[in-house]
């Protein structure tokens, strides 16, 4: 925010590019899944495993790290994020036996885990009036890596090969340490209760978001363990799956911002609601459509949605608690869509080793449905009035719409 020309309150910008970077390293992992799988021979539910090991090990980070970011300590967790990150892509790198990917997997989970949170507590509470647009952007910033790192994995791999690539991407977040350094404590109020986790499973509305949250986790947890080997299956060159890892994922960070700002202004719940009911009922064509091109283009129409809805779901995790536990109530629903992305990308790589693609695809779209409808209900208002003068800060009392 600023106040006649000086800026007040943190600079953003580290925040930013350290998501940046954890979720291109993040991408160009997920890139590479049917590299490992034709040159070190895993199968199918062996990757299953990797993933889900690195969703569990962000559950436990996000519960056990983020009350520490509510207690001035987020510039810290940045930092360890970044140097434990990269270690685990070095493990990544020299490993050639599937427990050396499990152990990188939940290496980076961890620190995914840890440094989540924090930059979202710093962003939220950082210029409440622009919650929308800063959110927005963190969350441009973090699927930009994602979008950016399969071409680049691609381009790297044709280069040097697919080890190449996690040693660039240690590099890089080895790179970032200086925009760590730079961050600052927020001067929000703080938990100096040291409450943690306590009681924000008696919330109801918090509840809710995190049903709605998780929802759009088991899509994640589906994409992760099934959709590039369904690309794979389908006959998609490592080149091909590069690309398309990318246009799938491209209108995130153009829409997000937007979205966040529309979320604002209409309601986060409202917002989020009716963005993953888009997304609901296009995944359950996933399995339908024929050929792998046809599924890309589908998969780029649903991250239209996405995009707009992004930012709306931590929008009402943050409007459900008091300034001084955002990053707890982050963390909270870090843990529980990561540990619904762990459970789905494990069922859905054994339904999938099981079945086909469509089985997969229809059993995510209805399980969505289920806890957006679950969501949806918890999240409405008592008074059903679309402003709840309860919570705390000013200009997101309106995101329970």
């Amino acid at each position: 925010m600023q106040i006649g020309g000086e800026q007040t309150g943190p600079n953003l910008a580290p925040y930013y590019l350290i998501v940046f970077g954890m979720s291109a390293g993040l991408g160009g992992v997920v890139a590479l899944l049917a590299e490992l799988k034709h040159e070190l021979g895993f199968s199918d539910f062996g990757i299953g495993i990797a993933i889900a090991t690195g969703f569990a090990t962000a559950f436990i980070a996000s519960l056990v790290m983020a009350p520490l970011a509510d207690r001035g300590r987020s510039p810290q967790l940045l930092k360890w994020a970044l140097v434990i990150g990269a270690g685990a892509l070095i493990v990544l790198a020299v490993g050639d036996q599937l427990w050396h990917y499990v152990l990188g997997r939940a290496a980076f989970g961890f620190a995914l885990g840890a440094g989540s949170p924090a930059a979202r507590r710093t962003v939220i509470v950082a210029d409440p009036d622009n919650l929308g647009r800063n959110l927005g952007r963190l969350g441009a910033f973090d699927v930009g890596g994602f979008v950016a790192a399969p071409l680049l994995a691609v381009a790297v791999t044709a280069i040097g090969g697919f080890r190449s690539w996690f040693w660039v991407s240690a590099l890089f977040l080895l790179l970032l340490l200086p925009a760590a350094f730079k961050a600052q404590p927020d001067t929000a109020a703080q938990d100096t209760e040291r409450l943690g986790m306590t009681g924000l499973l008696r919330i109801r509305r918090l509840i809710g978001a995190l049903c709605i949250g998780s929802a759009y986790f088991v899509l994640i947890g589906a994409f992760e363990s099934v959709w590039v080997l369904e690309l794979d299956s389908r006959g998609a060159s490592q080149a091909l799956i590069g690309f398309a890892l990318t246009i799938a994922a491209m209108p995130l960070p153009i829409f997000s911002p937007v979205g966040g700002v529309l979320a604002q202004r209409y309601g986060a719940r409202r917002w989020s609601v009716g963005t993953l009911g888009i997304m609901t009922v296009m995944v359950a064509f996933y399995g339908i459509v024929p050929g792998a091109w046809a599924l890309i283009l589908l998969t780029s129409a649903t991250s239209v949605a996405e995009g707009f809805g992004f930012p709306s779901t931590p929008m009402l995790a943050s409007a459900a608690v008091p300034e001084e536990r955002q990053a707890a109530a982050q963390g909270l629903m870090t843990a529980v869509e990561v540990a619904t992305g762990a459970v789905a990308s494990l069922a859905f790589a054994a339904v999938y080793s099981a079945t086909s693609d469509k089985t997969v695809w229809f059993t995510a779209a209805i399980v969505m449905a289920l806890l957006l409808v679950v969501g949806a209900v918890l999240t409405r208002p008592e008074d059903h009035k679309p402003v709840r003068p309860g919570v705390p800060f000013g200009t997101i009392r309106r995101l329970f719409r």
